[in-house]
C-alpha cells in the first residue's frame, strides 16, 4: 500500500486504497488522501462483494468531513449511497446488493481547500 502527500496550496493528492477482494468478508481496511480542491477520487483497487452489502467505518477523517461512496466497476454507476463522514458509527452504503458485483470506492473533501487533514483510515465490510 502506498500513500499520498498533499502540497499546501496545491490541488495535488496521491491515493492508495488498501488490499481488495480476498476470501475474507469484512473488515477490509480502506486509507486514502484527498485532492485539496474537492474533486472526485476514484480507486483502482477493484473489489468484489461476497454479500448483499457496503459497509464503512473510519477511524480518521479529513479535518473538514469526508465523503465516500461506491461505483460499479463495469458501469460505472453509483452503488448505493454516497455517506458523509464524520458519524463515528458504521455507515450501510450498499443494501441489497449482489454477491459477485465488483465495485470501486470514490471518495472527495465534504468542504474543499485548505485544511489540517486530507486522509483518512478506516475498515470496508462487503
Amino acid at each position: 500500500m502506498t500513500g499520498g502527500v498533499v502540497s499546501v496550496g496545491a490541488a495535488v493528492a496521491a491515493v492508495a486504497l488498501a488490499a481488495g477482494p480476498a476470501l475474507a468478508v469484512s473488515g477490509h481496511p480502506i486509507t486514502g488522501t484527498c485532492y485539496e480542491n474537492g474533486s472526485w477520487f476514484t480507486s483502482s483497487n477493484v473489489r468484489t462483494m461476497s454479500g448483499t452489502t457496503i459497509k464503512a467505518s473510519f477511524s480518521t477523517l479529513p479535518s473538514k468531513g469526508l465523503v465516500f461512496r461506491t461505483l460499479n466497476y463495469n458501469t460505472g454507476a453509483r452503488l448505493g449511497n454516497a455517506i458523509e463522514a464524520p458519524p463515528d458509527t458504521t455507515q450501510t452504503i450498499v443494501s441489497g446488493g449482489h454477491s459477485g458485483t465488483e465495485f470501486v470506492n470514490s471518495f472527495r473533501l465534504e468542504v474543499s481547500g485548505h485544511q489540517d487533514n486530507y486522509s483518512f483510515d478506516g475498515s470496508e465490510s462487503y
